[in-house]
């Protein structure tokens, strides 16, 4: 029940004091008034040609705390950020109209994951009730991306994914991809590629939040509906619901 689990975290504060990732109260890992900041529509954005559903945006108290979620450590944000990411591929999905949509998160690569000991990504989909199929590799080292504009960022992920080995990917299936942020696009624009090129249908991408550009992005009232999630083996599905 929220009344005793809210007790439990009040009383858990006093013994393991921890800072909301938000804005920076004490007492709770993301506090009411944050969370609240973070339960507003998914919209869509664009990248290229991609459509891409965003949780939200990634500025204030949701900047806060993914930037501590994905680079301090602090896992258990995962909870509170999920809804996020769940939000944006249920509006995906319904938009698409396909009864079957098979998820596909970009990977990690080694030297961040190393750093980290966790997959931001695989964390936000297990907490959203989510699985994705393993479809994308690293091909090749690239350099960090923060501080990199679109041009740079964009030869700098060419060529840098690739299918796994031994991946032999159903023709013609329906594919979203699934990353935590979006800036200007590229790595996902990279990701299309790859998974166009080996005969799947890349219909969007869904992510937790976009990172605020000049080039704006337009907001969506629209319900996802329920519909069908393929799950990491490609055989049962999950039923998602606005």
């Amino acid at each position: 029940m929220p009344i005793i689990r809210d007790a439990l975290l009040d009383a858990l504060a006093i013994v393991a004091p921890v800072s909301c990732a938000g804005c920076g109260a004490f007492g709770r890992a993301l506090c009411l008034g944050c969370r609240a900041a973070l339960a507003g529509p998914a919209h869509v954005a664009t990248r290229g040609e991609l459509p891409v559903w965003c949780g939200t945006w990634y500025s204030g108290a949701a900047r806060g705390a993914i930037a501590s979620f994905k680079d301090g450590g602090r896992t258990e944000l995962a909870r509170s950020l999920a809804p996020l990411l769940r939000r944006a591929v249920a509006d995906a999905v319904s938009a698409s109209g396909e009864r079957n949509v098979v998820l596909v998160a970009v990977p990690s690569s080694r030297a961040a994951f190393r750093t980290r000991g966790y997959r931001p990504v695989d964390l936000l989909l297990a907490r959203a009730g989510l699985r994705a199929r393993r479809l994308l590799r690293h091909a090749r080292r690239r350099d960090d991306q923060v501080g990199l504009g679109r041009a740079e960022r964009s030869a700098n992920v060419s060529g840098a994914l690739a299918l796994r080995r031994g991946i032999r990917p159903t023709a013609g299936s329906a594919v979203l991809i699934i990353d935590d942020i979006l800036t200007t696009g590229a790595t996902v624009q990279e990701a299309a590629r790859v998974l166009r090129a080996a005969g799947l249908r890349v219909i969007g991408v869904a992510v937790a939040a976009e990172t605020p550009l000049r080039a704006g992005s337009t907001t969506t009232g629209k319900a996802a509906g329920k519909q069908q999630v393929t799950s990491q083996e490609g055989r049962s599905t999950v039923g998602l619901k606005a």
